[in-house]
Formats: structure tokens, C-alpha cells, sequence
């Protein structure tokens, strides 16, 4: 897996999310293991990020530069009652989604990860269709 612009791996075939122009990335593993259903992050071209861990939906800013997104804290988040393994996993996604994390674009699966510089867990997408 190369690593890439964040512009290529959010740039290609965007998908209608939150915000018109937004591209969507299904979560498909957290830290490795096999994500819980529901989650989903979009980025849009004026720095807006969305989605949801699963459970619960969160929004923020975020600012790229080649191969590195920063999340700029604070996010909002929704506070529904996570239960079992959907907490484990909306702890680990908002964590993740904290700082600034290198960013690998896949073109062959068409699939991302984002890896925290903080050690958070790494986060698995696969883009969302059309």
C-alpha cells in the first residue's frame, strides 16, 4: 500500500454524503479487526469531516496536506449509549480521529487507512459507491 496525497484518495468518484461534493468511506476494520457495522467517515473540499462511529455521528474540520490529514479538535458528537463492542469501537474511532495521522490510499481496492501519529488505533475504509 503506497501512501498518497490525501487529495487522490479523497478526490476520485466522490459520493453524495452529509454535504453536497462529499466523499464517503465506509469503515471496514478498526486496529485490524472487523469494524461493527454502521460507521462511515466523508470529507468534503471545504475541510468539513463527518460520519458516525457506528453509534453515534460526529463532525469537525480537517486540514491536509500530502499523505497527512489533522483533525482540528473539537468534534461535535452526538452522546447516544454505545453498548458491548460498539463502544470499544466508537472509543477507538474518536480517538483515532484526533491529531494528525498519515493517510494510505489503496488504488488497486480502492481502500484507505488512516494511521494516527499518536498510536491511536488505525482505521480501515473502503470507499462508498456511487
Amino acid at each position: 500500500m503506497r501512501i498518497l496525497p490525501l487529495i487522490l484518495a479523497l478526490a476520485a468518484a466522490p459520493t453524495t454524503a452529509q454535504t453536497g461534493g462529499a466523499t464517503g468511506w465506509t469503515l471496514v476494520s478498526v486496529d485490524g479487526r472487523a469494524a461493527e457495522t454502521g460507521g462511515r467517515v466523508a470529507f468534503s473540499a471545504d475541510g468539513a469531516v463527518f460520519g458516525t462511529t457506528g453509534c453515534n455521528r460526529f463532525q469537525g474540520t480537517v486540514v491536509s496536506a500530502p499523505g497527512l490529514v489533522t483533525f482540528n479538535a473539537p468534534f461535535a458528537v452526538t452522546r447516544m449509549a454505545c453498548t458491548g463492542d460498539m463502544a470499544g469501537q466508537e472509543e477507538k474511532v474518536l480517538e483515532a480521529l484526533k491529531g494528525s495521522a498519515a493517510v494510505a490510499y489503496d488504488p488497486v481496492t480502492d481502500r484507505m487507512q488512516i494511521i494516527p501519529e499518536s498510536g491511536a488505533a488505525v482505521l480501515g475504509f473502503r470507499r462508498e459507491a456511487e
